[in-house]
Protein backbone atom coordinates (compact mmCIF):
# COMPACT_ATOMS: atom_id res chain seq x y z
CA UNK A 1 0.00 0.00 0.00
CA UNK A 2 2.87 2.39 0.79
CA UNK A 3 4.46 1.75 -2.57
CA UNK A 4 1.13 2.07 -4.38
CA UNK A 5 0.44 5.38 -2.64
CA UNK A 6 3.84 6.67 -3.69
CA UNK A 7 3.60 5.59 -7.31
CA UNK A 8 0.12 7.01 -7.80
CA UNK A 9 1.02 10.35 -6.22
CA UNK A 10 -1.77 9.73 -3.70
CA UNK A 11 -0.40 12.13 -1.11
CA UNK A 12 -0.39 15.12 -3.48
CA UNK A 13 -3.88 16.01 -2.24
CA UNK A 14 -2.74 16.10 1.40
CA UNK A 15 0.91 17.18 1.47
CA UNK A 16 1.87 20.64 0.21
CA UNK A 17 5.47 20.91 -0.88
CA UNK A 18 7.36 23.92 0.49
CA UNK A 19 9.90 25.60 -1.81
CA UNK A 20 13.50 25.33 -0.56
CA UNK A 21 16.72 26.39 -2.19
CA UNK A 22 20.47 26.12 -1.87
CA UNK A 23 22.57 25.94 0.09
CA UNK A 24 20.94 22.84 1.50
CA UNK A 25 23.73 22.56 4.04
CA UNK A 26 27.36 23.43 4.48
CA UNK A 27 28.33 20.09 2.94
CA UNK A 28 26.01 18.25 0.56
CA UNK A 29 26.44 14.63 -0.50
CA UNK A 30 24.48 12.92 -3.27
CA UNK A 31 24.24 9.15 -2.82
CA UNK A 32 23.63 7.53 -6.21
CA UNK A 33 23.13 3.78 -6.52
CA UNK A 34 24.12 3.96 -10.21
CA UNK A 35 25.76 6.38 -12.61
CA UNK A 36 23.13 8.91 -13.78
CA UNK A 37 20.85 8.70 -10.71
CA UNK A 38 22.65 11.72 -9.25
CA UNK A 39 21.66 13.83 -12.25
CA UNK A 40 18.16 12.50 -12.92
CA UNK A 41 16.99 12.94 -9.34
CA UNK A 42 18.78 16.03 -8.09
CA UNK A 43 21.08 17.44 -10.75
CA UNK A 44 19.38 20.81 -10.39
CA UNK A 45 19.78 20.90 -6.61
CA UNK A 46 23.41 19.89 -7.03
CA UNK A 47 23.97 22.71 -9.52
CA UNK A 48 22.33 25.22 -7.17
CA UNK A 49 24.50 24.05 -4.26
CA UNK A 50 27.62 24.60 -6.37
CA UNK A 51 26.37 27.99 -7.56
CA UNK A 52 25.80 28.99 -3.91
CA UNK A 53 29.48 28.32 -3.24
CA UNK A 54 28.88 25.49 -0.77
CA UNK A 55 30.56 22.09 -0.66
CA UNK A 56 29.07 19.29 -2.74
CA UNK A 57 30.11 15.76 -3.66
CA UNK A 58 28.70 12.64 -5.31
CA UNK A 59 29.24 9.02 -4.28
CA UNK A 60 28.17 6.18 -6.58
CA UNK A 61 27.63 2.86 -4.86
CA UNK A 62 27.31 0.23 -7.60
CA UNK A 63 29.56 -0.41 -10.58
CA UNK A 64 26.68 0.01 -13.07
CA UNK A 65 27.86 -2.97 -15.10
CA UNK A 66 24.92 -5.37 -14.85
CA UNK A 67 24.08 -6.89 -18.22
CA UNK A 68 27.62 -6.49 -19.55
CA UNK A 69 27.65 -10.03 -21.00
CA UNK A 70 24.60 -9.36 -23.17
CA UNK A 71 26.37 -6.30 -24.53
CA UNK A 72 29.54 -8.25 -25.33
CA UNK A 73 31.58 -6.32 -22.73
CA UNK A 74 33.51 -7.30 -19.66
CA UNK A 75 32.27 -5.94 -16.36
CA UNK A 76 35.39 -3.79 -16.09
CA UNK A 77 34.91 -2.21 -19.53
CA UNK A 78 31.26 -1.29 -18.88
CA UNK A 79 32.09 -0.03 -15.40
CA UNK A 80 34.82 2.24 -16.78
CA UNK A 81 32.49 3.53 -19.50
CA UNK A 82 29.75 4.44 -17.05
CA UNK A 83 32.13 5.98 -14.52
CA UNK A 84 33.56 8.19 -17.24
CA UNK A 85 30.08 9.45 -18.06
CA UNK A 86 29.54 10.45 -14.45
CA UNK A 87 32.92 12.19 -14.45
CA UNK A 88 31.87 14.23 -17.48
CA UNK A 89 28.58 15.15 -15.83
CA UNK A 90 30.42 16.35 -12.72
CA UNK A 91 32.74 18.44 -14.90
CA UNK A 92 29.71 20.36 -16.22
CA UNK A 93 29.37 21.83 -12.71
CA UNK A 94 33.09 22.06 -12.03
CA UNK A 95 32.82 19.33 -9.39
CA UNK A 96 35.63 16.88 -8.65
CA UNK A 97 34.95 13.41 -9.99
CA UNK A 98 32.46 11.31 -8.04
CA UNK A 99 33.61 8.82 -5.43
CA UNK A 100 33.13 5.41 -7.02
CA UNK A 101 32.65 2.48 -4.61
CA UNK A 102 32.20 0.05 -7.55
CA UNK A 103 30.28 -2.68 -5.72
CA UNK A 104 28.98 -5.33 -8.11
CA UNK A 105 26.08 -6.44 -5.87
CA UNK A 106 24.82 -3.84 -3.43
CA UNK A 107 22.79 -6.26 -1.33
CA UNK A 108 25.85 -8.47 -0.86
CA UNK A 109 28.11 -5.51 -0.09
CA UNK A 110 25.76 -3.51 2.13
CA UNK A 111 27.85 -3.74 5.30
CA UNK A 112 31.07 -2.68 3.59
CA UNK A 113 29.31 0.05 1.60
CA UNK A 114 27.79 1.44 4.80
CA UNK A 115 31.22 1.63 6.42
CA UNK A 116 32.62 3.43 3.39
CA UNK A 117 29.70 5.83 3.28
CA UNK A 118 30.08 6.65 6.97
CA UNK A 119 33.75 7.47 6.40
CA UNK A 120 32.81 9.85 3.59
CA UNK A 121 30.11 11.55 5.66
CA UNK A 122 32.41 11.91 8.66
CA UNK A 123 35.38 13.19 6.65
CA UNK A 124 33.31 15.80 4.85
CA UNK A 125 31.10 16.69 7.83
CA UNK A 126 28.09 16.18 5.59
CA UNK A 127 24.89 17.81 6.82
CA UNK A 128 22.65 17.26 3.77
CA UNK A 129 22.32 13.92 1.97
CA UNK A 130 20.32 13.24 -1.19
CA UNK A 131 19.34 9.60 -1.83
CA UNK A 132 16.63 7.91 -3.92
CA UNK A 133 13.24 8.03 -2.21
CA UNK A 134 12.88 5.20 0.27
CA UNK A 135 9.94 3.67 -1.65
CA UNK A 136 11.61 3.82 -5.07
CA UNK A 137 10.78 0.74 -7.12
CA UNK A 138 14.37 -0.28 -7.96
CA UNK A 139 15.80 -2.82 -5.46
CA UNK A 140 19.24 -1.21 -5.53
CA UNK A 141 17.64 2.12 -4.64
CA UNK A 142 15.92 0.50 -1.67
CA UNK A 143 19.23 -1.05 -0.63
CA UNK A 144 20.92 2.35 -0.92
CA UNK A 145 18.57 3.59 1.78
CA UNK A 146 19.46 0.67 4.03
CA UNK A 147 23.14 1.48 3.50
CA UNK A 148 22.67 5.17 4.25
CA UNK A 149 20.52 4.52 7.34
CA UNK A 150 23.20 2.26 8.80
CA UNK A 151 25.87 4.88 8.11
CA UNK A 152 23.82 7.66 9.69
CA UNK A 153 23.34 5.67 12.89
CA UNK A 154 26.98 6.46 13.67
CA UNK A 155 26.68 10.19 12.94
CA UNK A 156 26.19 12.31 16.09
CA UNK A 157 25.00 15.49 14.34
CA UNK A 158 21.75 16.16 12.52
CA UNK A 159 21.67 15.55 8.78
CA UNK A 160 18.93 16.67 6.41
CA UNK A 161 17.97 13.70 4.23
CA UNK A 162 16.27 14.38 0.89
CA UNK A 163 14.63 11.51 -1.00
CA UNK A 164 14.77 12.17 -4.75
CA UNK A 165 12.82 10.73 -7.68
CA UNK A 166 14.23 8.28 -10.24
CA UNK A 167 11.94 5.30 -10.94
CA UNK A 168 8.88 6.53 -9.09
CA UNK A 169 7.34 9.60 -7.50
CA UNK A 170 8.17 10.59 -3.96
CA UNK A 171 5.84 11.95 -1.27
CA UNK A 172 6.99 15.56 -1.78
CA UNK A 173 7.13 17.86 1.21
CA UNK A 174 9.72 20.20 -0.37
CA UNK A 175 10.55 21.26 -3.90
CA UNK A 176 13.34 23.25 -5.51
CA UNK A 177 12.86 25.60 -8.44
CA UNK A 178 15.61 24.80 -10.94
CA UNK A 179 14.79 27.21 -13.77
CA UNK A 180 18.17 28.96 -13.51
CA UNK A 181 20.16 25.71 -13.77
CA UNK A 182 17.96 23.61 -16.06
CA UNK A 183 20.31 24.00 -19.02
CA UNK A 184 23.20 22.75 -16.90
CA UNK A 185 21.13 19.76 -15.79
CA UNK A 186 20.29 18.93 -19.41
CA UNK A 187 24.00 19.08 -20.33
CA UNK A 188 24.74 16.73 -17.45
CA UNK A 189 22.03 14.32 -18.58
CA UNK A 190 23.42 14.35 -22.13
CA UNK A 191 26.74 13.03 -20.78
CA UNK A 192 25.13 9.63 -20.10
CA UNK A 193 25.32 8.36 -23.68
CA UNK A 194 25.13 4.70 -22.68
CA UNK A 195 21.97 5.04 -20.55
CA UNK A 196 20.31 7.36 -23.06
CA UNK A 197 20.53 4.64 -25.73
CA UNK A 198 17.94 2.66 -23.78
CA UNK A 199 15.81 5.50 -22.38
CA UNK A 200 15.90 9.16 -23.38
CA UNK A 201 16.66 10.52 -19.94
CA UNK A 202 17.25 14.02 -21.26
CA UNK A 203 13.73 14.22 -22.68
CA UNK A 204 11.90 12.32 -19.94
CA UNK A 205 13.59 14.08 -17.03
CA UNK A 206 13.01 17.50 -18.57
CA UNK A 207 9.34 16.59 -18.93
CA UNK A 208 9.10 15.40 -15.32
CA UNK A 209 10.72 18.57 -13.97
CA UNK A 210 8.44 20.65 -16.18
CA UNK A 211 5.38 18.74 -14.92
CA UNK A 212 6.33 19.44 -11.31
CA UNK A 213 6.05 23.18 -11.95
CA UNK A 214 2.30 22.70 -11.52
CA UNK A 215 2.86 22.57 -7.76
CA UNK A 216 3.38 26.34 -7.77
CA UNK A 217 1.30 29.15 -9.21
CA UNK A 218 1.39 30.18 -12.85
CA UNK A 219 4.55 32.06 -13.70
CA UNK A 220 6.36 31.09 -10.48
CA UNK A 221 8.28 28.15 -11.89
CA UNK A 222 9.04 26.37 -15.15
CA UNK A 223 11.04 23.43 -13.79
CA UNK A 224 11.21 21.87 -10.34
CA UNK A 225 12.69 18.90 -8.52
CA UNK A 226 10.67 17.34 -5.71
CA UNK A 227 12.00 15.71 -2.55
CA UNK A 228 10.87 14.06 0.65
CA UNK A 229 12.92 15.75 3.37
CA UNK A 230 13.27 14.16 6.79
CA UNK A 231 15.71 14.59 9.72
CA UNK A 232 18.38 11.95 10.33
CA UNK A 233 16.78 10.19 13.33
CA UNK A 234 13.34 10.02 11.74
CA UNK A 235 14.87 8.80 8.48
CA UNK A 236 16.63 5.92 10.23
CA UNK A 237 13.35 4.93 11.87
CA UNK A 238 11.44 5.18 8.56
CA UNK A 239 13.92 2.97 6.71
CA UNK A 240 13.61 0.37 9.45
CA UNK A 241 9.82 0.44 9.25
CA UNK A 242 9.87 0.05 5.47
CA UNK A 243 12.23 -2.91 5.68
CA UNK A 244 10.15 -4.62 8.37
CA UNK A 245 6.95 -4.01 6.43
CA UNK A 246 8.00 -5.51 3.11
CA UNK A 247 10.34 -7.91 1.35
CA UNK A 248 14.09 -7.50 1.63
CA UNK A 249 15.38 -4.64 -0.48
CA UNK A 250 18.06 -6.77 -2.12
Amino acid sequence: MLTLASVTDYFAAFVRAIPVTAPFGKSMLVVAPHQDDETIGCGGALALQVRAGSAAAVVILQDGADGCEELGMTREVLNNLRNEESRRAAEVLGLPEPLFLNHARLADSAVRASEQLYDIIAERRVDAVFVPFVLDAHPDHRTANDILAQALKRVPWNVRVFGYEVWGLCVPNVLTIIDSVMEEKLRMLACFTFANQAIDYVHSTKGLNMYHSRMLGAGECRYAERFFEIPRAEYIDLVGRVRRGGPAAG
